[in-house]
């Protein structure tokens, strides 16, 4: 089971090659091998990088969806809508597609700076603004510990979604 730590400040050139982090690429070893799965986010502005294997077993759960059903197919469409096939290159850089960058507002012309953040089985990438008002904001109105309450209730056994 991964287990993917740490938050990293990275480099993106104007090609929008990342130099993929080498603390997160040896958390990754013994997997890399296989290649990584990038996509949009479905509730943040933000990409997620998934090593294969994970976005095999997030396959494994498309397939539950019934192609007879509108709704499920959409969701389908909408999620799919950009996941790509990514490998780092000799040098440690990931290529990220046109259009995975702008749905994250990564504007190359602006800044080369941005945020991959391990998150357990994943990679989130995000512009330092858009990590920094989604998890470090100091928001007085947010209650961390609420939040963990909630999800904790959540995952409790007898508990519905």
């Amino acid at each position: 089971m991964l287990n993917l730590l740490g938050e990293h400040i990275c480099r993106i050139d104007a090609k929008g090659r990342l130099m993929f982090p080498a603390k997160l690429r040896r958390q990754l070893d013994k997997i890399l091998h296989h290649g990584l799965v990038i996509n949009r986010d479905i509730f943040e502005g933000c990409l997620v990088l998934y090593p294969k294997p994970e976005w095999d077993k997030v396959n494994t759960e498309m397939t539950q969806l019934s192609r007879y059903n509108r709704k499920h197919q959409l969701f389908q469409r909408k999620f799919m809508k950009g996941a790509t096939i990514v490998n780092l290159d000799a040098s440690g850089r990931l290529n990220v597609p046109t259009a995975l960058l702008e749905y994250a507002g990564i504007d190359l012309s602006k800044s080369n700076e941005i945020i991959v953040s391990g998150l357990g089985e994943k990679v989130e990438i995000w512009t330092v603004e858009g990590y920094g008002k989604q998890v470090l904001s100091d928001d007085t109105d947010f209650d961390f510990g609420n939040l963990a309450e909630d999800v904790r209730r959540d995952i409790e056994p007898g508990n519905a979604n």
